[in-house]
């Protein structure tokens, strides 16, 4: 929190009116259309994922203007973070995974706009279900489970998950994300070749 300097006012609101900071961004963001505006976000402030042939490339706003206000900033860093995981599902569904539906945990799944995002980008349903935070751990379990033969197979998951709401694409949306992803991939492989200049430069 305290190197978020993009996001102050917004985490201040939050602890003024008890509500998670997340959740006041959120409120934001929904403001700002479908593309944010013609902005993208590469989310790699940490270096490449699995997918990424160098771990040098790093996160970057592209197409950034003037007229872009905070609203677009934080909905195309919840964009950037969709699109660039809609990259790791299309590596699986080359592999003959079809995810027809996903499942949400974590922080990101408690925003009902960032599952919208993630629904309209994955072009699948995603769900939410009762179990969030502690979904590594209920699969560690269940896996335990059926290895001890405590439990026969998985399907004593769907007893403990409970859905909650499910988030459905909507084609307007995915028809514009369709029309961002191939620049994003582009300009991902352009962060790449960046990111390995400038991890090559002495001073």
């Amino acid at each position: 929190w305290l190197r978020n300097t993009v996001c102050r006012d917004e985490i201040l609101a939050g602890q003024i009116l008890g509500m998670d900071s997340y959740a006041v961004m959120e409120r934001e963001a929904v403001t700002s259309p479908v593309g944010s505006n013609k902005l993208l976000f590469n989310p790699s402030l940490m270096g490449g994922s699995t997918i990424h042939p160098t771990p040098d490339i790093r996160g970057a706003f592209l197409g950034l203007s003037l007229s872009h206000t905070k609203a677009d900033l934080i909905r195309a860093a919840m964009e950037g973070v969709a699109l660039d995981l809609r990259c790791v599902l299309d590596v699986f569904r080359g592999l003959g995974i079809a995810a027809p539906e996903i499942r949400l945990v974590g922080g990101g799944s408690k925003g009902a706009l960032w599952r919208q995002i993630f629904a309209d980008v994955y072009e699948a349903s995603i769900i939410l279900t009762t179990v969030g935070q502690e979904a590594a751990a209920l699969g560690a379990a269940t896996i335990g489970a059926i290895g001890a033969g405590i439990w026969k197979d998985f399907s004593m998951v769907d007893c403990i998950a409970k859905t909650i709401d499910v988030a459905r694409p909507v084609p307007e949306n995915t028809a514009r994300y369709r029309k961002l992803l191939p620049i994003h991939r582009f300009a991902t492989e352009k962060l790449l070749e960046i990111g390995e200049k400038m991890a090559a430069v002495t001073f």
